[in-house]
């Protein structure tokens, strides 16, 4: 049996695991706890009681593609946190009772599509034999599903979508083929839970969302129009997205979090939170993820690393019908999804697993086991050094890109300074004055005004000189057991130093 096959057999362990991984025992507890809260708001909303006697006289693919609408949903659940918690909420309870009622005059129609799509005169589907998806126009009727869409997105996002044009339709559903070809069971699960895709302009609140989705606004995916270029990088993040929405969906009937149980378990208000250090942290912290998004990524990694080590191996048989795997916009490695799945899995464990409710530490389980079983050759527990060297490379493209800018060029020529010392530091603590001795004449081969336009090249030679020490390319600390600080903890400060210094630059964006 060949690798490839080995690893094919996955799609059917992360597609049919029951729970988490069998989509029709999710939507089935999905479709029981929507009617529950539903009979939870009837007495004090007639509309949801309207509904309920509608949903009762349906067949389960009409209730489903109803009960799946992402403005139906939301209207449930913020019904909900009105009624029983006195929540301010977005939607206007006239609006709400409107959407109900026409949610329910929907299905006594006996139409087969969602509310949503029924009044969409225009509307594309992704691919019928993949799922529900449809695509999201906003030049649709300005109807209750219109308006309340429209005041959703706002919410999160500020700016608002824009129409699909036929060349998103058509990248969109070549990633949809593409994904089945490659991982046909779990990708068929993950668009089950996608009712709506979203197109984006790129720009305004946009412009830094490759793809996106939102807890809140549940069974819609959002996808950068400026990045639907490349097959194989929209298959990915459609992939990513869906795989979102089905854990979304999971969330909704089980105890992921502990914060998700209606009772006071003395959390403190403060959650815990993990660091994904391959992300640039920025001025605020946004690298730091809270125990839901944890869980979230590390789901999705778990899939990514399958998915796009198959992507790989395909590649060539594949290219002549979607084109080079890596251009225009690459695909995430399937060696680096690895290894965020593995650091990612650790950190639940030890920063988060307090906040992880029952199920949460279920499918953490679960996931790791299969990570287990997926990769043999995972990193070394608690290694770091590749994660902080991958976010320190990212972070020189972008000072390239900023490139030439005078004022720019100064201070990056400070900071290659700084950034050089430390890297000696680093590895002299491991033995190595003679790489050291070299980074030392790397910086010294440009004159101090010319090191800014050479900062880019030194991160280069610094990483690969890094990476080369690192007996596995993933830790230092073996090369120094017994000094006062960690080689890796002084790699780390240094990254974390210098990601603070380049956001205080305003010309890296």
């Amino acid at each position: 049996m060949t690798e490839m096959t080995e690893m094919s057999m996955f799609d059917a362990v992360l597609s049919q695991g029951r729970p988490f991984g069998d989509s029709s025992y999710v939507h089935e507890q999905m479709r029981s706890a929507h009617l529950h809260r539903l009979k939870k708001v009837a007495d004090g909303l007639p509309a949801a009681g309207r509904l309920l006697d509608a949903l009762a006289g349906a067949d389960r693919h009409r209730e489903y593609r109803a009960l799946g609408d992402p403005v139906v949903r939301c209207v449930i659940q913020q019904s909900l946190a009105r009624a029983t918690a006195g929540c301010e909420v977005v939607l206007p309870l006239a609006l709400c009772e409107e959407v109900l009622d026409a949610t329910a005059r929907h299905l006594d129609a006996g139409t087969a599509d969602g509310p949503s799509e029924a009044g969409a005169p225009r509307a594309h589907r992704l691919d019928p034999a993949a799922g529900p998806a449809w695509f999201w126009d906003p030049l649709r009727p300005d109807d209750a599903f219109g308006q309340a869409f429209r005041l959703l997105v706002a919410r999160e996002f500020t700016d608002q979508l824009c129409p699909p044009e036929p060349s998103d339709v058509a990248v969109l559903r070549k990633a949809a083929e593409l994904l089945r070809e490659i991982l046909p069971e779990t990708s068929r699960s993950a668009l089950h839970h996608t009712h709506v895709i979203g197109i984006s302009p790129g720009v305004g609140a946009w412009a830094r969302k490759s793809s996106t989705s939102q807890f809140r606004m549940a069974g819609i995916v959002f996808l950068n129009r400026r990045l639907l270029t490349n097959p194989w990088w929209v298959a990915e993040h459609l992939l990513h997205e869906s795989l979102h929405q089905k854990l979304y969906d999971f969330r909704h009937a089980h105890s992921l979090l502990v914060r998700d149980v209606e009772s006071d378990h003395g959390l403190p208000e403060e959650v815990r939170k993990v660091k994904s250090l391959w992300n640039s942290p920025g001025l605020t912290g946004t690298n730091q993820w809270d125990p839901h998004r944890t869980v979230a990524a590390f789901h999705v990694y778990v899939h990514l690393s399958l998915f796009c080590t198959l992507a790989e191996q395909h590649a060539p048989a594949l290219e002549s019908a979607y084109g080079p795997v890596d251009a225009p916009h690459p695909m995430t490695p399937g060696r680096k999804a690895f290894e965020r799945a593995h650091y990612l899995g650790e950190q639940l464990r030890a920063t988060t697993w307090p906040e992880l409710g029952l199920a949460g530490r279920g499918l953490t389980d679960w996931l790791s086991s299969v990570l287990q079983a997926l990769d043999p050759t995972p990193p070394p527990p608690g290694a770091t050094l590749h994660l902080l060297l991958h976010r320190y490379l990212r972070e020189a493209e972008k000072a390239r890109k900023a490139l030439p800018d005078p004022a720019l060029e100064r201070r990056l020529a400070t900071l290659a300074e700084v950034e050089a010392a430390s890297a000696q530091a680093v590895l002299v603590a491991t033995g190595a004055p003679q790489d050291a001795a070299e980074v030392a004449a790397a910086l010294a081969k440009h004159a101090a005004p010319e090191r800014g336009a050479a900062f880019p090249q030194l991160r280069h030679f610094i990483a690969d000189t890094l990476t080369r020490r690192a007996p596995d390319g993933k830790t230092l600390n073996s090369l120094a057991p017994h000094a006062p600080r960690h080689p890796d903890d002084m790699v780390r400060d240094m990254v974390e130093a210098s990601s603070h210094a380049l956001a205080t630059m305003p010309e890296i964006t």
